[in-house]
């Protein structure tokens, strides 16, 4: 004589899926929104952005000269992104959940991540870096600042201009000073004027390259914004999602951005 266990029973006692899910992790977005944007429809493939260079005034010697700057243009050339997912009628009619809903706002965060890795590898044009292979110090913080202060001039304003540090998370702590030191409390956000924040998507290539910077250091151009597209394939009974975006990043303004080196562990 034996009891009825989950072993005995097991073909009357059933499995449960539960229809909220759990989506994978992605790198927190540090630069998309905090740079120039502009939209362009129609006809044409790069957006051409005019830079006037500056004149000088002097004083009067009894004749006057005058100024022919050659100007510049700052050209942006986007390309099309995508992820995209194929789900079969048998899998999707099965699903507990709609299986097209779920991957869409996946396809959605991966076309987001991916904007923001193109912004953050812009740091291989900015002239202007400090740092190196060693962790985050106070000194070369300032020093970032000060460069940004110096060659910005009227377009960085302290206090009233916007200035964006985006750090890899792997200097979390040296940034918040607790090596060595006593545990701290609060948050950091704001430190010397600057509006700090952790991503992933700070691009490592030896060293970590972090950035401070103003919006106007960079632009994307967008020629399509972020698109879902549907279709149902009758030859393999599958259904077909694509999200894709039309884009491209350029750096606007050279003196307006400080390559900022740190370890990357």
């Amino acid at each position: 004589m034996g009891n009825v266990t989950t072993t005995t029973a097991a073909a009357i006692i059933p499995e449960i899926w539960e229809a909220e899910v759990e989506f994978a992790a992605h790198n927190n977005r540090g630069f998309s929104g905090r740079i120039m944007e502009f939209q362009f429809a129609g006809p044409g493939d790069v957006l051409h952005i005019p830079k006037i260079g500056a004149i000088s005034a002097a004083a009067f010697s009894g004749v006057v000269s005058y100024t022919a700057n050659t100007e510049t243009s700052v050209d942006i050339t986007p390309d099309v992104s995508y992820a995209a997912v194929q789900i079969d009628r048998k899998a999707d009619v099965r699903s507990v959940t709609s299986l097209g809903n779920v991957y869409q706002v996946e396809l959605g965060q991966s076309l987001a991540q991916y904007e923001d890795e193109q912004i953050a590898g812009l740091y291989a044009g900015l002239s202007r870096s400090v740092g190196g292979a060693s962790d985050f110090s106070e000194a070369n913080y300032l020093l970032a600042i000060r460069n940004l202060i110096q060659h910005g001039k009227n377009k960085v304003v302290m206090g009233m201009t916007p200035i964006w540090g985006v750090f890899h998370p792997a200097q979390w702590d040296q940034v918040r000073g607790e090596v060595d030191g006593p545990a701290k409390t609060g948050s950091i956000d704001l430190a010397y004027g600057v509006n700090i924040s952790f991503s992933s998507s700070v691009q490592v290539s030896t060293t970590a390259r972090n950035m401070i910077y103003t919006s106007r250091a960079f632009a994307i151009a967008r020629k399509q914004t972020p698109t879902i597209d549907v279709e149902f394939d009758a030859d393999t009974l599958s259904t077909k999602i694509v999200a894709s975006q039309d884009f491209g990043v350029a750096e606007m303004n050279d003196d307006l951005g400080v390559e900022y080196q740190t370890n990357a562990s």
